[in-house]
């Protein structure tokens, strides 16, 4: 997102510039129209719903690595080790989730109510066709076949055979 982020802000300060040696506020309101959304909704949204994953992953003891997969329009985190069906549920619920509840609350604040919107479309990642929705289902198909509470992950002890 860097790219988008570093095109509105020359062009912020550009109008910046020119507001303060002509007066003329339009180029500065037209230039913040086009920053607001790119930084706070956009950029700061997908740093919430990134981070809250992170956290997320920091407390399972068995994920041995956090690693950042970071293009210019993208990034998202990429756990190595191993998470029962549970967690992974967990992991993938909480970074749209966390979006939500602050989209929730700059809503109800009646805040910035397009800001909101930037938040709460956070839901539609739970959706099969994203990341967080693919996991998720992959979570559930997890859980449906290992019996409740047993660990199936590769570490996991097996229980001696009878």
């Amino acid at each position: 997102m860097w790219p988008l982020l570093a095109f509105l802000g020359f062009f912020l300060a550009t109008a910046l510039a020119y507001l303060a040696r002509s007066g003329d506020q339009v180029p500065t309101e037209m230039a913040w129209g086009l920053f607001e959304p790119a930084a706070l909704g956009l950029t700061a949204s997908f740093a919430l719903h990134e981070s809250a994953h992170a956290i997320a992953l920091k407390r399972i003891h068995s994920v041995t690595h956090i690693a950042m997969d970071r293009a210019a329009w993208r990034t998202s985190v990429i756990p190595e080790g191993t998470m029962t069906a549970r967690q992974m549920a967990g992991v993938a619920l909480v970074g749209p989730g966390s979006c939500v509840v602050v989209g929730a609350l700059i809503w109800l604040s009646d805040l910035d109510r397009p800001l909101a919107w930037w938040y709460l479309a956070h839901a539609v990642f739970l959706l099969p066709v994203f990341g967080d929705g693919r996991a998720l289902r992959h979570s559930l198909r997890m859980a449906r076949k290992q019996p409740c509470g047993e660990d199936t992950s590769p570490r996991a002890p097996k229980a001696p055979a009878p």
